[in-house]
């Protein structure tokens, strides 16, 4: 099928449903050849993805992902963690690209919005080449990843927050991350990325790399059964609510979608500057997000509480964006958003580790009985 479909794809013609289900179904069995996926994917960019092809291929995707048993009640925030073309808010470069420079803002957004009451199953996977992803800022904050998904599950219901490292949920889709950092341009993976949270998560923030796409991945987490969210579109941080501009935001609950802009001034933030936001590598990083926690004022608190007070107000915890903004300088004020980091770094250091290889676990291999998997 994908060669039929690259014919079509090339032509500027949409797939259908069942056809991109059965695209994707043979790329993740393998059956598709490394130039097929290539070119498909390639194709697929340039012509534009469609509502109806990422939600196909991201439920192809879901089915093969072990879920843990979360409640209804979970927020999801994850980000895309593999680009070259130009980097995400997650991730930091080292003169790669000419993308932004910025710290780990949703992973310090995650411990503001669980120390909040919310609870957050963030799902990442390290970065590419000597970027900054939210595994790497995670393990550098000293919490453990390689977790079961019954211990997974018990942190969530114990602490509120947990970290599901992606390479452990056996999606079988390790393949194609090698070839996408070969490719070297965001494809519809990148897209798929954030969609297939673990946890089931029914609230999701998420934020897209094009201005264009806040409608069209809106339409995609209807059809997945996301019962409310935003998705956003920031200048400069691009995939983040911004303070350095106008961010474009689309909405929807209740069946209802509606596309606004807002900019730090509606909330009385001082709009920052790209470089007052800007991260280093993993330890840097994880500095940041200390000192965030602990309660150190500045644009990168401010573009932080920004983010997560977007969470609270679309979680139903705060009436708008200013109460939800105000939520989040609680959560940091009272100390509890550090002792969310705290508790999950005590949690995941007492349990009992599943040991793998770092290898083997990128590449989705298992290590046998050392690692009770999802």
């Amino acid at each position: 099928m994908i060669k039929e479909a690259i014919g079509k794809v090339v032509l500027k013609g949409d797939l259908t449903e069942g056809e991109m289900k059965e695209v994707m179904e043979e790329i993740s069995k393998c059956s598709a050849s490394d130039p097929q996926i290539t070119s498909f994917i390639t194709a697929l960019r340039m012509k534009g993805e469609t509502p109806e092809e990422i939600t196909a291929g991201a439920r192809v995707i879901k089915e093969k992902v072990s879920m843990i048993q979360a409640g209804g009640d979970v927020v999801c925030m994850d980000r895309e963690e593999i680009t070259v073309e130009r980097e995400t808010i997650l991730s930091t470069t080292k003169g790669l690209t000419e993308g932004t420079k910025t710290f780990n803002i949703s992973t310090a957004t995650a411990f503001v919005v669980a120390g909040g009451g919310l609870k957050v199953a963030r799902f990442g996977r390290r970065s590419t080449y000597s970027l900054c992803g939210c595994a790497d800022v995670i393990e550098a904050l000293g919490i453990h990843l390689d977790m079961t998904s019954t211990q997974l599950e018990r942190c969530l219901k114990e602490i509120g927050i947990c970290f599901l490292y992606e390479p452990l949920t056996q999606n079988g889709l390790g393949h194609i991350a090698v070839l996408r950092e070969k490719i070297g341009i965001r494809t519809i993976f990148n897209l798929l990325e954030p969609l297939i949270n673990p946890a089931g998560a029914k609230i999701q923030v998420l934020g897209v790399y094009e201005p264009r796409l806040t409608e069209t991945m809106a339409t995609v987490l209807k059809d997945l059964g996301i019962q409310q969210g935003l998705v956003v579109h920031g200048e400069d941080t691009l995939d983040e609510i911004s303070i350095t501009g106008k961010t474009k935001v689309t909405e929807f609950r209740e069946g209802q979608v509606k596309t606004y802009f807002i900019k730090p001034e509606d909330f009385g933030l001082k709009r920052g500057r790209l470089i007052e936001i800007e991260g280093g590598d993993k330890k840097k990083n994880a500095e940041i997000i200390l000192e965030i926690l602990r309660g150190t004022r500045g644009a990168k608190r401010d573009i932080t509480v920004l983010n997560a007070g977007a969470v609270f107000m679309i979680a139903g915890r705060a009436k708008n964006l200013d109460e939800g903004i105000e939520l989040a300088n609680q959560s940091i004020d009272s100390g509890e958003a550090f002792n969310k980091l705290e508790r999950l770094i005590k949690f995941t250091s007492t349990e009992r580790r599943y040991l793998r290889n770092p290898y083997e676990v990128e590449m989705g291999k298992s290590s046998g009985d050392h690692f009770e998997g999802f």
